[in-house]
């Protein structure tokens, strides 16, 4: 089933995701947290999505799938080997549990690359991202005037 969908997939995630990818490595993602930091991009917002894979919703992934695959026997099977891991979440150690998770984090990611684009100035990059499974760190211009981006807000 992986090898199947893969390739349909592939051809839509973001650039700055690199868990679970053909050809792309945590080095990988490394390297691109690094470049940020010499492009200026030095307040870092570390990301670790808590229980990822056991929270998965079964029926927002199945729809994300759905938009790209249209075959009812690979949806059914899809679905089965959902199923058998209960209500929620992605078999935790199944060869197709990554790039399912890849799947519905995908929309945010291409959020992201829209904010990168619409916050440049003067053609210099504000933010960048970059993911590895279920970690992400967002690199923010260490320029005082960007400072409420990384901020906590104030409760009350």
């Amino acid at each position: 089933m992986k090898l199947i969908i893969e390739p349909i997939f592939e051809a839509d995630f973001a650039g700055n995701s690199y868990g679970y990818r053909p050809g792309r490595s945590q080095h990988d993602a490394v390297v691109q947290v690094a470049k940020a930091g010499m492009k200026r991009l030095t307040k870092v917002i570390d990301l670790d999505l808590s229980a990822y894979f056991d929270n998965i919703r079964h029926h927002i992934l199945l729809q994300k799938v759905s938009r790209r695959i249209n075959d009812p026997k690979i949806m059914r099977l899809l679905k089965m080997m959902l199923k058998a891991n209960g209500k929620k979440g992605v078999p935790q150690g199944g060869i197709i549990s990554p790039l399912l998770s890849n799947v519905y984090l995908n929309g945010i990611y291409h959020m992201f690359d829209k904010a990168i684009t619409e916050t440049k100035n003067k053609g210099y990059q504000q933010i960048e991202y970059c993911r590895f499974a279920d970690d992400m760190v967002i690199l923010i211009n260490g320029h005082p005037a960007l400072s409420w981006l990384v901020e906590k807000p104030s409760e009350g």
